[in-house]
């Protein structure tokens, strides 16, 4: 059974009829701060999109977003902030719904994944699962931006932890992958911030 209760996918449309802890407004300064230093490349998809913030603000840099969620009330106001921006910024975000563990049926190839919390919510095999989605979804050169919890809370209905060892040791030269950056960050929430790692993972 997930953390998240024998159907995480209620869970989730629940807590999106209020506003999320996470939902800070626009897009974790973390994960923002890495795509300046790592720009990414278009297509960008968006794993776990939520509300749309970081998408947005993707599109607002000039890149095409495709954003995925398996919440349908996440993707629908993620669609009302869209239909809100100009039409330069609007034309270059889709919104979809979509289960992001498995981003291959999209049968696309991208620039870019863009990972703001997504990742920490899955344990071991459907982590491996996850990652082996990305080797085939990402263009070559495409890169992996990653920002997660680096603590464990052990209660109900919270992410798991990501260390920098396991990053390192799950995108290896060998299997495909070079970390361009692995480093300690902070995850912003309405309730307190959270000790997060950030990374940028290219593929091979």
């Amino acid at each position: 059974m997930s953390r998240f209760g024998p159907n995480p996918q209620n869970f989730f449309e629940a807590v999106y009829r209020e506003t999320p802890p996470w939902d800070v407004g626009g897009p974790q300064p973390a994960l923002a701060a890495l795509l300046d230093a790592y720009p990414p490349a278009s297509p960008v998809l968006d794993v776990g999109c939520g509300s749309g913030d970081l998408a947005i603000a993707l599109a607002q840099r000039g890149l095409q977003v495709l954003g995925i969620d398996f919440v349908d009330t996440a993707i629908a106001q993620a669609r009302e902030k869209t239909a809100a921006l100009s039409p330069e910024v609007a034309n270059l975000l889709d919104f979809q719904v979509a289960d992001a563990l498995w981003p291959s049926h999209l049968k696309r190839r991208f620039g870019a994944v863009v990972d703001s919390g997504f990742l920490h919510l899955f344990e071991g095999e459907q982590r491996d699962r996850f990652i082996d989605e990305l080797a085939v979804t990402l263009q070559p050169s495409g890169r992996y931006y990653l920002l997660a919890f680096a603590v464990e809370f052990p209660i109900p209905n919270s992410p798991h932890q990501v260390t920098e060892a396991e990053v390192r040791n799950r995108f290896t030269v060998e299997k495909g992958w070079q970390i361009h950056a692995v480093r300690a960050e902070e995850f912003l929430s309405r309730i307190a911030p959270v000790p997060a790692i950030g990374a940028c993972i290219e593929r091979l």
